[in-house]
């Protein structure tokens, strides 16, 4: 390496989207300017937002083979491995080509052959190899891909503060997100000249990233009609646009296909859709509220503009990142969030958003300079420094031309306790939340529960949907109450899918009780299902609901029918919840008596002990007196042998009579 660095060599790699191009491209800028002798390629996919926005950029492009990972599918995953493999074998060829100083990821799926085959030559060359690595995370969660990376670099920078607690201890340090130099530019009055906008007109700027966003089209798309009925309303709508051959979506033409069906009456004229927007400075400029996703770029723009904004961040059932960095952006007061929706009740799947909620929103904000005001000001001071700045400075010093930077603090907010957590950890949430060793859920954070509940519902993996149901009723998602019955009962689901639906059912009976009769109804089928788990469960929800419904005589009468029976279950859990089932809605002595007897000698001590419980139960409810309760407490006991469940039941006994003894003197 020469002293003034011109001898200095960088790979730059990351892509796939522009939120991942973006900030690799402001950092080299920034690299340039300071070493304007500094050799940089660039390492992408073909068929992908760098293919366009590199060349322009005036660096030279190479290409890898990458692809996300495609899940547990064995002919999906061998095309995986072998694409990770060839590009794996194009990365380490242009890396030993190029001997780069430094390699700068943004993270992606398409950064990875480049990194772990930098990792490889280090390792095997026993440090010889000397490339050192530096990842930009660009998101409040980081991504799998940047995850593992992170082990492997030499240091990571974050755009959020708090994104640091989740890295490996020392590596992470704070710059923000590097924007654009000529995002940074544009003045209002000059821009809205050039686009023909009244100085007085309200202009909405939309977009959902460079290949699109389908539920940011299709709603402004459908509620342009609605809001171009307010005269000083103005929107301009980038669809985006697809890249390569293969592609699922063509936004520009699915939103033309949709204003294609507006009334004659519709101003057309102050609605503007157009794909790919190459001069986003002047569409940022002009704007007075702008519509995006949660992608880290799109947001780190609008901030660094000081605008305004309405997020919508992408549902997903394994990633939280994008919900992450929008409420980031609106809790420090910049934004607002509308989440999306899933329908499980029509089984809906494709997420959407409330064109009605969506309208309101835009208006309400119209009509309210001050706000807009206000949400512009905190925007313009969330991430501060200058992170391209901060990030070439660390690259230089990595490189051993600068002495170690100062750290610059990133603000944190309040951490979310939900977002990052699995299906499973949510579930473990919960439980804890319930049980009073978590504080109770806030009202932001239900509102955020119920959309990933929703997205569980309509999610096509089995797995998730009990666990969605399980979720339900420890949330207490009272909405749901009449899918969960469905679930419940339905001999096409699966026989876990009916038992996890009559446990979430134990806590959601207390909801509404106009659903009493669709209960009782479903709890009879499942007291015969063929599974012994939904059996238990549907048992132990007989006793619940006998607390709050007036069972009818009918009903009383199906119930107990199936009760009886399941006393002689092979399965003893049923047994035990069937004798508790029994004492809380018989009504008749003489017959509970008659059945009970049947398990006096019960080879599972467990039921034995049930029965204690259950005569107990039917004292309190005044079926039977304390006398008789104590006879049949005599002659249950007497059927113990003697070993330890000898002295478990004499505990039960002693419990019991001390009840009914106490209940007696009183």
């Amino acid at each position: 390496m020469s002293k003034n660095g011109s001898n200095l060599r960088f790979i730059f790699t990351g892509g796939g989207s522009g939120g991942h191009v973006s900030p690799a491209l402001a950092v080299a800028a920034q690299l340039k300017k300071e070493l304007p002798d500094a050799q940089i390629i660039y390492a992408g996919i073909k068929g992908k937002a760098e293919g366009i926005m590199v060349p322009k950029a005036g660096i030279p492009l190479k290409f890898v083979n990458s692809a996300p990972m495609p899940g547990k599918n064995p002919l999906k995953l061998i095309k995986f491995g072998f694409i990770m493999a060839t590009g794996f074998l194009k990365a380490l060829l242009i890396i030993l080509k190029f001997r780069p100083h430094l390699v700068f990821a943004t993270g992606g799926f398409v950064s990875a052959p480049i990194i772990f085959a930098t990792a490889f030559l280090r390792k095997i060359t026993l440090g010889g190899f000397k490339t050192k690595i530096l990842i930009h995370e660009s998101n409040v969660h980081p991504g799998k891909m940047n995850m593992m990376a992170a082990r492997a670099a030499d240091a990571v920078a974050v755009s959020f503060g708090e994104t640091i607690k989740n890295l490996p201890k020392g590596k992470g340090f704070f710059s923000g997100y590097p924007v654009r130099n000529m995002v940074a530019q544009g003045e209002k009055e000059k821009a809205r000249k050039e686009l023909g906008i009244p100085q007085n007109g309200f202009t909405v700027f939309a977009f959902g990233g460079s290949q699109g966003a389908r539920t940011i089209n299709r709603t402004l798309a459908n509620a342009a009609p609605e809001l171009l009925k307010y005269p000083d309303i103005y929107i301009i709508h980038g669809t985006g646009k697809p890249f390569g051959e293969s592609w699922e979506y063509h936004g520009y033409e699915d939103v033309n296909e949709i204003i294609g069906k507006m009334d004659e009456d519709v101003d057309r004229q102050r609605y503007v859709v157009k794909d790919f927007i190459d001069n986003m400075e002047l569409y940022y400029a002009a704007s007075d509220l702008i519509i995006i996703r949660a992608g880290a770029g799109s947001i780190m723009e609008v901030c660094n503009l000081g605008k305004p904004s309405i997020i919508i961040p992408i549902s997903s059932v394994y990633s939280d990142h994008q919900t992450g960095n929008a409420r980031y952006i609106e809790r420090a007061g910049a934004a607002q969030v509308l989440y999306e929706k899933t329908d499980p009740f029509k089984g809906i799947t494709t997420p959407f958003l409330d064109t009605e909620e969506f309208v309101k929103a835009i208006v309400e904000l119209r009509n309210d300079p001050s706000k807009l005001e206000q949400m512009s000001q905190k925007a313009a001071t969330i991430f501060p420094g200058k992170p391209a700045e901060i990030i070439v400075s660390h690259i230089l010093h990595l490189c051993g031309k600068r002495d170690k930077p100062q750290i610059v603090e990133g603000k944190e907010y309040q951490n979310d306790r939900i977002l990052g957590l699995d299906s499973v950890q949510l579930e473990n949430f919960l439980k804890a939340v319930k049980g009073g060793k978590k504080p109770p859920l806030e009202e932001d954070e239900v509102k955020l529960l119920k959309n990933k509940i929703d997205t569980y519902f309509t999610s096509s993996s089995t797995v998730l949907r009990t666990r969605a149901l399980r979720i339900a009723g420890l949330a207490k998602y009272c909405e749901l109450f009449p899918i969960v019955i469905n679930c419940a009962g339905s001999p096409k689901e699966k026989p876990f899918v009916r038992r996890d639906a009559f446990e979430s059912l134990q806590s959601l009976v207390f909801c509404d009780k106009s659903y009493k009769e669709e209960v009782v109804k479903t709890t009879v089928t499942g007291l015969s299902d063929p599974y012994y788990e939904t059996r238990f469960q549907a048992g132990k929800l007989v006793r619940i609901f006998a607390e709050i419904y007036e069972i009818s005589s009918s009903e009383r009468k199906e119930l107990l029918y199936r009760l009886y029976r399941n006393l002689d279950d092979r399965c003893f859990e049923v047994r035990v919840e069937s004798i508790l089932a029994v004492a809380s809605i018989e009504t008749e002595k003489n017959k509970a008596i008659q059945n009970f007897e049947k398990c006096y000698f019960d080879k599972v001590w467990k039921v034995r002990k049930a029965l204690f419980r259950g005569y107990e139960i039917l004292v309190r409810r005044g079926i039977i007196t304390s006398e008789e309760a104590l006879v049949e407490f005599d002659k249950i006991l007497i059927t113990s042998n003697g070993y330890i469940t000898e002295y478990e039941l004499k505990k039960q006994f002693n419990n019991s009579k001390s009840f009914i003894i106490g209940k007696e003197v009183k």
